[in-house]
């Protein structure tokens, strides 16, 4: 294994994980201890994931950490929306939409003739569950958007998921996007109620404090995905580079 380097990249990573860590314990033991939920604590560490990301710009150079740094930003004004304010649930959604659809165009980053083949499928489908749904439902906005995010966030998973072998840091990324959609899962069953699903108090609490355990790691691994060439991140061979970038 390879010695820890104390250059300022390695430095900023490892007190990124250590004050990550210390916000994960503290809200999820005041989560478990108190009735009122630390939401402070929690949009914090939002935040320094996307102080991460736009650092990762200033050291990485690249591309990628520019469309990564902007999903997080909007990832941080949805959150604001639907978690800090508790309200403009279209407008949290709809940014929501704009960071994954970035998510989505980072997938394809270098081979963007492909990216039309992924987008029509999508399209299909979200048209389908949204006439479905709001057949059922009533139509009305947060159910279209609701649709669109949900194909989206469900499709970058399956696709990164497939792009695993091309090195860590699409591993990283591909459980962090699978966590978010573990964290979604759990809002949707805590919504459930709006579309006549109901849970029993002991469920819905459990689901409630299920949403944080998923998301914030979610974002920390997101955002570790762009530390390149540092202490965990393994540089793919030559063919495999070339075969990313075709």
């Amino acid at each position: 294994m390879k010695k820890f380097e104390l250059t300022p990249k390695n430095v900023i990573f490892a007190v990124f994980l250590l004050v990550q860590t210390v916000i994960y314990i503290v809200y999820n033991v005041l989560s478990a201890r108190q009735p009122e939920d630390p939401i402070e604590i929690k949009y914090a560490g939002i935040l320094l994931c996307l102080a991460l990301s736009a650092l990762m710009i200033y050291f990485n150079r690249d591309e990628d950490s520019v469309i990564a740094t902007a999903a997080m930003l909007f990832t941080a004004i949805s959150d604001l929306f639907i978690l800090v304010l508790d309200d403009y649930f279209e407008i949290g959604l709809a940014t929501f939409i704009v960071a994954h659809s970035l998510y989505l165009y980072r997938l394809y980053h270098g081979r963007v003739k492909k990216i039309w083949i992924t987008v029509a499928v999508r399209a299909v489908v979200a048209a389908v569950m949204i006439g479905v749904c709001c057949g059922l439902f009533g139509a009305n906005l947060l159910i279209v958007e609701a649709g669109i995010y949900l194909v989206l966030l469900f499709g970058n998973c399956v696709e990164s998921l497939i792009m695993c072998n091309r090195g860590l840091k699409n591993i990283l990324f591909a459980i962090g996007l699978m966590l978010f959609l573990g964290c979604d899962i759990c809002v949707g069953f805590k919504h459930g109620s709006m579309v006549g699903v109901s849970l029993s108090e002991t469920m819905y609490n459990f689901v409630v404090y299920m949403i944080w355990v998923f998301y914030l790691p979610s974002q920390v691994l997101i955002a570790c995905a762009l530390f390149k060439k540092g202490p965990l991140y393994k540089e793919l061979p030559r063919e495999l580079q070339d075969k990313e970038g075709a």
